[in-house]
């Protein structure tokens, strides 16, 4: 693609500060804030940025290169052939996207940017990894068009997050959060899982495992808390009444498919009591959320993550999600 001197990112509402400490602590004076809106802030480079630039954030669910501002698909057209992009795929998602999820209504909205978007913009067949994300704000805001390289470390659904809501009646929002982070590892296909098994460190009241139960696993769950009784009375459910620090790993079997810690520990801590259970079980695929309770936490994010890659076999991504809190969301699969 042509030059371009900004950075866009995302985050989830409420994160800018933490997303502005970040991409401080891990680019230093290159990239200084510019432009700010809710969930959306871009950068400006203070030197020329390689083509191959990434920003890196946890904090920011999409991020990458700033190709400008358009009110029309005819205008969205003209800054994708402006920056020279061959594009496979358009994301079109609104820049304000609630823990709970986006409503039908919304999607509907942006459906209907995306066909008119569509009908103007020639997307090149195959898939070339390059996407174009055009972000949709308030009624009568200028649409902000930005692009970003597909890969494992990003999320594949448009904006960071799937087509679901959280629905009433749930044991808890762990359910969003589970759904958010298996659509991220390519598993909300409804037979992913499917007589497939998980060992689930912090489990009560059991909103994750609920999520695992309905698509057809089969659950341990690890806590002293009290669970759900839709939970505990699954036929494919199992609970060790037990903090993960006491579990005697013969009540375990040789291997599960998915490890899934949910720890309301400080990091460091839970890293320690999951290791040991990652080493045993040798899961397909781990999902973990770690607690940023506080801006001291958030700044030891790179060495958590680099602890986490010391005891996985498969690359490790970390990601702070719509539906999660203060706290983001690590994910890995076994090479």
């Amino acid at each position: 693609m042509g030059k371009s001197d900004f950075i866009f990112a995302t985050c989830r509402t409420g994160g800018e500060p933490s997303l502005k400490r970040e991409v401080l602590a891990r680019h230093g004076g290159l990239l200084t804030p510019a432009f700010m809106r809710p969930q959306l802030i871009t950068f400006k480079a203070q030197t020329p940025l390689p083509a191959d630039f990434e920003l890196g954030a946890a904090f920011a669910p999409v991020s990458g290169f700033s190709i400008g501002m358009a009110r029309t698909a005819a205008e969205v057209a003209l800054r994708i052939s402006e920056a020279g992009l061959q594009a496979s795929m358009l994301h079109v998602f609104p820049r304000v996207i609630g823990e709970d999820g986006v409503t039908a209504e919304v999607w509907q909205r942006m459906d209907q940017i995306k066909a008119e978007v569509e009908q103007v913009c020639l997307l090149t067949a195959g898939s070339s990894g390059q996407v174009i994300d055009l972000i949709i704000g308030e009624e009568g805001e200028p649409w902000f068009v930005g692009t970003h390289r597909a890969s494992a470390a990003v999320h594949p659904h448009p904006g960071a997050v799937p087509r679901i809501t959280l629905p009433a009646g749930m044991p808890s929002r762990a359910w969003l959060k589970m759904e958010q982070s298996l659509a991220w590892l390519g598993l909300d296909a409804p037979e992913s899982l499917l007589g497939k098994s998980a060992l689930e460190l912090g489990s009560a009241p059991g909103g994750a495992a609920w999520s695992l139960l309905q698509r057809g696993m089969k659950v341990i769950g690890v806590d002293t808390g009290a669970m759900d009784e839709r939970v505990l009375n699954h036929p494919r459910y199992d609970h060790i009444g037990l903090a993960a620090g006491e579990v005697p790993f013969d009540y375990l079997p040789e291997r599960v498919d998915l490890l899934i810690s949910d720890m309301n520990l400080a990091p460091d801590v839970a890293l320690r009591l999951l290791e040991p259970f990652e080493d045993r079980l040798k899961p397909r695929w781990l999902i973990l959320t770690m607690k940023m309770n506080d801006a001291g936490i958030e700044a030891q994010l790179p060495a958590l993550i680099e602890r986490v890659r010391s005891f996985t076999s498969g690359p490790v991504y970390a990601k702070q999600l719509h539906a999660n809190r203060r706290e983001v969301t690590v994910i890995s699969q076994r090479a």
